[in-house]
């Protein structure tokens, strides 16, 4: 435990301390898809960029700091000169883990199809994988000018999180957690992630509008 502890007073430092030259930061695309559907209707391309070029978050998981991406993407109907109407939204997640002991990657997609996982066995596969472009399966109803709005929430898991998805995937009910878990366990680690200074960031992209007809 001392040295974690000493690992993540290094990053803590690292991140507090004046740049150099301009890190690289993690991004968020968001891209209309071509206009080949009937009606108009275009499909969003959501791709994370530089997630693992963001010293941030690539020393969170070298320190095996389990990390979250929670997308959100809303569909918006345009209305000019009237505020814009919300139609729907629908979210998924990625978790990212590191696993020490096979030295390898595991990623757990929480889809609303059902979790979906996936092992790297190198962080350039896992960062290529990550880069991909995905087309999100979710359009708007009716007609009209609409545009999409995307929303990415990264953050870094504690111990609870990580145990409520367990859960999750194992199919059961959310148990409480254990006295040690919950009192020095859990404080520790929260203390952990303050320092580190990963408490987690949102990225927000709208598209451009398309008409549906």
């Amino acid at each position: 435990m001392l040295r974690v502890l000493a690992a993540v007073l290094a990053l803590g430092s690292l991140l507090t301390a004046p740049a150099a030259a301009q890190r690289p930061k993690v991004g968020l695309s968001v891209q209309l898809g071509p206009d080949t559907f009937p009606r108009g209707v275009r499909y969003a391309r959501v791709q994370v960029r530089s997630l693992f070029a963001d010293p941030d978050w690539a020393d969170a998981l070298d320190q095996s700091f389990p990390i979250r991406l929670t997308y959100r993407m809303e569909i918006w109907r345009s209305r000019d000169g009237w505020i814009d109407e919300f139609q729907r939204a629908t979210e998924w997640s990625t978790v990212i883990q590191y696993e020490p002991l096979q030295d390898q990657y595991r990623v757990t997609e929480l889809l609303l199809s059902g979790p979906v996982e996936t092992r790297f066995q190198t962080r350039d596969e896992l960062a290529r994988w990550i880069g991909i472009t995905r087309e999100v399966d979710a359009l708007p109803v009716g007609a009209g000018s609409f545009y999409y709005d995307v929303k990415l929430r990264i953050s870094a898991l504690s111990d609870e999180d990580m145990e409520e998805i367990e859960q999750f995937l194992a199919g059961g009910q959310a148990t409480p957690s254990r006295p040690e878990r919950s009192s020095i366990g859990r404080s520790f680690r929260r203390f952990l992630l303050r320092l580190a200074g990963l408490p987690g960031e949102e990225l927000t992209v709208r598209t451009e509008r398309f008409r549906v007809r």
